[in-house]
């Protein structure tokens, strides 16, 4: 978790705080990254393990018409 919230950021840009702006915008958007890149390999995960049971299904149709 970022150590920062928006609300230094901008008060970092209000003092003119440049390099703990640069900090606090960078970590701030890193956690974003990281959020996004979690949820995702989630959604990938659920419909990978989703798309091997429908085509296991299928195959055992498959083999069973043979």
């Amino acid at each position: 978790m970022s150590d920062y919230t928006t609300r230094d950021a901008v008060e970092f840009a209000f003092d003119g705080n440049t390099a703990k702006f640069k900090d606090a915008i960078n970590s701030i958007m890193a956690d974003k990254v990281a959020d996004a890149i979690e949820l995702k390999r989630v959604e990938v995960s659920s419909q990978f393990m989703s798309a091997q049971d429908t085509d296991q299904g299928e195959t055992d149709v498959q083999d069973s018409e043979v």
